[in-house]
């Protein structure tokens, strides 16, 4: 038996498995428990890191499923799940963090066909990149069809879920300052058309640097010398993501960076899941993932009035039309390197195939 310690859940105690965890909503934590399930099949025991040191056990292999700090060990390897691009987490791209591990499990199509390479001469080949995908639990909300409320039985017109944060460099790519134009448009010009949700935007817009620390705090005291809040569209969090999008018709569905290959999240297939048409920006080629008959790409449009006219004018036929091509990706082959079981077996496979080969 192969046992395996789990890194960067600072909540510990096997909660990354737990499906009762309060950490788990919207079911995030079913790749880590089809992960767990998959490797008993194979004689491997994961545990979070603290689980196995109070245990006195010593495991075979180490995998980091966030990019935190590196905890040296006696563990034969080391390896690392990229989650998110080096805008969000610039230790991501950083060599002497990423050269600790003996294999990384990246959606990174420049890392997988080149490896990695910085300004200062340092690489790392190719070889050491393993793909994976974003893994993407199905709500247990849906059907096996995937059928979801029509055009008319959607009560709301558009939103948007997401934190209000930033990215940590900059980069004319990063799009969290393009989601905060696009709620400002709707709100100044369609208000009673959009809705908001998430964390963090009873403030004003987080920016990156001093100067930018320095204009968010001074403009933390304008709701409270006006009386009026920052973002008027606010609702709040979310209870679940599907309980929003699919009593809404379309979703304003950025990623936190554009036009980095192979980075597609969660966010375009929560809306696929809810019958939600998503007004996608991000990965320059989305349609070789999925079918561009499933969304509308936001890049057609030369301005928010634009795409909004675009939206009122959509009939339902045609909404329905988007829907009907989501759920012929989501019962496809197309949708399966997305699923959690497709993660986890990549990940499996690939530890399998480096201790018992």
């Amino acid at each position: 038996m192969l046992t395996g310690s789990i890194y960067g859940w600072e909540n510990g105690g096997d909660d990354i498995f737990n499906p009762h965890s309060v950490r788990n909503r919207d079911n995030c934590l079913e790749p880590m428990r089809e992960l767990q399930h998959e490797a008993e099949k194979n004689h491997i025991a994961l545990h979070t890191a603290d689980v196995n040191e109070r245990n006195r056990i010593t495991p075979d292999f180490s995998l980091y499923v966030e990019s935190i700090d590196f905890v040296p060990s006696l563990a034969k390897r080391n390896y690392l799940i990229l989650y998110e691009t080096p805008l969000t987490v610039p230790r991501n791209a950083d060599y002497h963090y990423l050269n600790q591990f003996d294999f990384i499990f990246t959606w990174d199509r420049g890392l997988l066909q080149y490896g990695f390479q910085d300004g200062k001469g340092n690489t790392i080949p190719s070889a050491r990149f393993v793909e994976i995908h974003h893994p993407n639990p199905i709500p247990a909300e849906c059907g096996t069809d995937f059928q979801s409320p029509a055009f008319n039985q959607r009560q709301d017109f558009a939103c948007l879920i997401g934190s209000n944060r930033h990215a940590n460099l900059v980069d004319e790519r990063e799009l969290y300052s393009e989601r905060v134009k696009a709620i400002q448009w709707f709100e100044a010009h369609a208000l009673p058309d959009f809705k908001l949700y998430g964390n963090g935007w009873k403030v004003p817009q987080k920016r990156l640097g001093r100067l930018g620390k320095l204009r968010y705090r001074l403009e933390k005291f304008i709701p409270w010398i006006t009386g009026r809040p920052v973002f008027p569209s606010y609702q709040g969090p979310a209870k679940t993501k599907y309980e929003v999008l699919s009593r809404t018709k379309f979703c304003i569905c950025y990623e936190n960076a554009r036009d980095i290959p192979g980075y597609i999240t969660e966010k375009i297939f929560d809306c696929l899941f809810a019958g939600c048409v998503p007004v996608y920006w991000g990965d320059a080629q989305i349609s070789q993932s999925i079918p561009s008959a499933c969304f509308i790409d936001f890049r057609k449009f030369g301005s928010y009035e634009e795409l909004y006219q675009y939206l009122r004018l959509m009939t339902a036929e045609e909404f329905s039309g988007y829907q009907k091509a989501a759920r012929d990706f989501l019962m496809g082959p197309g949708f399966l390197p997305f699923r959690s079981q497709s993660f986890a077996n990549a990940v499996v496979q690939k530890l399998v195939q480096d201790f018992r080969p």
